[in-house]
């Protein structure tokens, strides 16, 4: 794995250019706190998974290509089979391997699907375990994540 630790004060580029209060000519300061960092890292993890990959063919002799805007997201899901352990299987290793390569701010990353859904209900939940360093220590998180039958949108929360 790629040597992450120029990401290790948890703050994404986006953190640093949004500017909730404009009113003011202050800065925000940096670092941030935990729970701004995770909820930082919820917010880019729903972006990137409803993100869907542009169909652009990378060619293989550029692997720049491969972390750019050209390969964000997750590929075209919607003809997955995902009332199969198979399917659901491949949902988990893809939107592990895309957060993976796309949130470097995570260390470690376990995708599983939530097995106590009820039988009339079809909306797929996913639990993210991931670690984050914030400063020289590590913290586990721990996201929820639900995929909508129909529109195939992507939502992610701090688990209870």
């Amino acid at each position: 794995m790629e040597n992450r630790s120029h990401v290790g004060n948890g703050v994404s580029l986006l953190d640093k250019l949004i500017d909730l209060d404009p009113s003011t000519t202050v800065d925000t300061q940096f670092p941030l706190s935990n729970q701004q960092v995770v909820k930082g890292l919820i917010r880019d993890v729903e972006a990137l998974l409803n993100t869907r990959l542009s169909w652009v063919k990378v060619d293989n002799d550029l692997p720049e290509l491969r972390q750019s805007l050209l390969t964000y997201g997750l590929p075209d899901f919607s003809s997955m089979p995902f009332s199969s352990k198979d399917g659901q299987q491949h949902l988990c290793r893809i939107v592990r391997e895309t957060i993976l390569e796309f949130e470097p701010r995570f260390k470690e990353v376990l995708v599983a699907i939530i097995e106590d859904k009820e039988q009339l209900d079809r909306i797929l939940r996913l639990r993210i375990n991931a670690v984050y360093e914030l400063g020289k220590k590590h913290h586990e998180l721990v996201l929820d994540s639900e995929v909508e039958p129909v529109s195939l949108g992507i939502t992610v929360s701090e688990s209870a």
